[in-house]
């Protein structure tokens, strides 16, 4: 495993041969950005040009865009050891957790602004008067429910900026903001579960400041996917059939989406039904619950909407979220449904990026079946699973299932620890099994050279040669 002094030497480094062009053509090109603003941030070389991050100056390669992309190297293993403790539990639908609770604010104003119980609006003021954070990386909006990135610095700008909007945005694109202009030293973040990954690399190693821009607090929020602000507006439009302007408050709760609108009205519709106007990368994502925040919050899994389910995570989050607790900010409840939280989060770490028959045409000649690629692809789009997954996602009896991952891993296709498999990179795979097909085939070569050709031309020779006339003889028998 990767220490955690290789990772801070990786990230601080300025001497790599990535650049901006990397990010482009591993990322953004494979529509894989998620528009969080980490680049934006660290970068003055880098805007936004449709949505989209973009070179709009001279890239001297140093680096750090492609570095502290949630979308490029992330060791899990390295930040699991640094964020939670040994006795945490591990769930491989949850992540790590000390605590499953359902929860809501025990103030009625939060309660009238916020989203669902309250939750985070309440842990985020906490953290505010009791001097863990000065201030807090989130989202907020105008009338149109555009969304912008925001930092709040007092309990009256937390609540002022509380409610999901359910749009993709890059809310750490202010970091920078934070650290030069507010100088502000402990900050909190609030954001999805994609997001989170560049923040943690932020807190291994601050890009900006050795004194501002600490993170203290990491708020995740549970998200199955996210729509940009344009395709918000098409969802509007086209299924529930009014603008932005007269909605009031959006949520998503028990399959449905549900916009409520300023004249008192609920509409909804299927979730199912919005899937077209969902963010790009988010077919990519498998983190449901935020699984690399301090406490990650959500409003599936609770008997009603005005409670949130709450996965208390790091110590951090713990003692925020006891201190909230001690001083009666907020209610507790045993009251949740953990298997509804799992088939959510497993939903979404079971999705499968689908393939075309290009593949196995391609394939076909390495000697490789068309299960065996199906498998292969199975575990490129999990990043990893256990033979119960595989079986279930296939949809064969496990003793298929694994005598496929046997050859796969005998053929170095895949690597397997604690039971659970892994793919290895296609590159390396594909690369590996060129060559030896490219041996096997001179092999071959040489063996119809020196075997079949000899006896063919002998038999050819012995038959023939009294039927041919004006014959080259050296041509024909060598």
């Amino acid at each position: 495993m990767i220490t955690k002094e290789q990772m801070i030497d990786y990230l601080q480094c300025d001497i790599s041969s990535f650049g901006f062009q990397d990010l482009y053509d591993l990322v953004i090109s494979k529509n894989n950005c998620i528009n969080c603003g980490a680049c934006l941030s660290i970068c003055p070389r880098i805007g936004i040009k449709n949505n989209k991050p973009t070179l709009i100056d001279y890239d001297p390669e140093c680096s750090l865009c492609f570095k502290y992309c949630p979308r490029t190297f992330f060791p899990k293993k390295l930040f699991e050891k640094e964020i939670f403790n040994e006795q945490t539990q591990k769930d491989f639908l949850l992540g790590h957790y000390q605590e499953i609770i359902a929860a809501k604010s025990t103030s009625n104003n939060i309660l009238r602004k916020a989203q669902n119980g309250g939750v985070v609006t309440t842990l985020l003021i906490q953290a505010l008067n009791t001097g863990l954070i000065d201030g807090v990386l989130m989202t907020n909006k105008d009338e149109n429910w555009y969304p912008k990135p925001f930092i709040a610095r007092t309990p009256e700008e937390v609540i002022s900026a509380a409610g999901s909007i359910y749009a993709m945005l890059p809310t750490l694109s202010i970091y920078k903001k934070a650290v030069y202009k507010y100088k502000i030293k402990n900050l909190a973040f609030v954001g999805l579960p994609c997001q989170i990954q560049a923040v943690r690399k932020f807190q291994l190693w601050p890009p900006l400041s050795n004194k501002y821009g600490k993170f203290k607090l990491i708020i995740g929020l549970f998200c199955s996917s996210n729509y940009s602000y344009d395709s918000m507006i098409n969802l509007v439009h086209d299924l529930i059939g009014v603008s932005m302007m007269e909605i009031k408050k959006f949520d998503v709760s028990h399959g449905k989406f549900i916009a409520y609108l300023n004249d008192g009205t609920i509409k909804e519709v299927s979730i199912k039904d919005t899937s077209k106007y969902h963010f790009s990368s988010c077919k990519f994502c498998k983190d449901y619950t935020s699984e690399f925040a301090d406490i990650s919050v959500g409003s599936v899994g609770t008997l009603n909407d005005n409670w949130n389910s709450v996965i208390v995570r790091s110590n951090a989050g713990q003692q925020l979220f006891n201190d909230a607790l001690t001083t009666r900010k907020i209610f507790v409840s045993n009251k949740i449904d953990l298997l509804k939280i799992k088939n959510a989060s497993k939903k979404k770490k079971l999705q499968i990026t689908q393939t075309n028959n290009n593949i196995y045409s391609a394939l076909k000649f390495l000697g490789i079946s068309k299960s065996q690629i199906d498998t292969y692809i199975t575990l490129l789009s999990l990043g990893e699973a256990d033979l119960n997954m595989m079986c279930e996602i296939m949809k064969q009896r496990p003793e298929i299932i694994y005598n496929i991952l046997k050859t796969l891993k005998q053929r170095k296709w895949i690597s397997i620890t604690d039971q659970v498999y892994s793919p290895i990179n296609p590159s390396h795979v594909i690369k590996r099994e060129i060559n030896n097909f490219r041996n096997d085939f001179k092999k071959h070569i040489n063996t119809i050279k020196s075997e079949a050709l000899e006896c063919l031309k002998t038999i050819f020779v012995q038959n023939n040669l009294m039927n041919l006339e004006n014959v080259d003889f050296d041509y024909i028998i060598f």
